[in-house]
């Protein structure tokens, strides 16, 4: 399929099996030489802002890790490592850095690049910006599974 850039939320939804309140991924924002880039902007109401930490509220490392996961899934969506029926389950995480806190209302930007892929299990490489400022890096892998057991 081909797609005309950006892919708004419906977009998403057709590529990605995650749904609200765990879709995390707005918009991708383009494709291009092997890297996708996505966007999220932080909604100040996120009930998770509320308890980290209060009075200085801070995105919590691990719901950027999946933003970042999102995004490499959307990867196989759009480029086709994904098989008809399957989609790619997060499976396992390796050297995230966390550089810069990310706050409520801030608009981060994703991108994801396969690194490898062998046998349905995928390695790429993420990182997160905001305003230009490298927010995290992370090494991960997922697998892919099927919708049936």
């Amino acid at each position: 399929m081909s797609w005309s850039y950006p892919i708004g939320r419906e977009g998403v939804e057709t590529l990605l099996p995650h749904r609200p309140p765990a879709l995390l991924i707005h918009s991708v924002e383009s494709f291009d030489e092997g890297v996708l880039h996505a966007r999220v902007t932080t909604n100040p109401d996120w009930n998770i802002f509320d308890g980290h930490f209060p009075g200085r509220p801070i995105l919590p490392g691990v719901i950027l890790i999946e933003m970042i996961a999102q995004a490499g899934a959307l990867l196989g969506g759009i480029s086709g490592i994904v098989d008809e029926g399957t989609f790619l389950a997060f499976s396992g995480v390796e050297k995230a850095r966390f550089r810069r806190p990310i706050g409520p209302g801030e608009t981060i930007d994703i991108f994801a690049e396969l690194a490898s892929s062998r046998r349905g299990l995928h390695r790429f490489k993420g990182r997160a910006e905001v305003g230009g400022q490298r927010a995290a890096v992370v090494e991960f892998t997922a697998a892919q599974m099927s919708f049936e057991g």
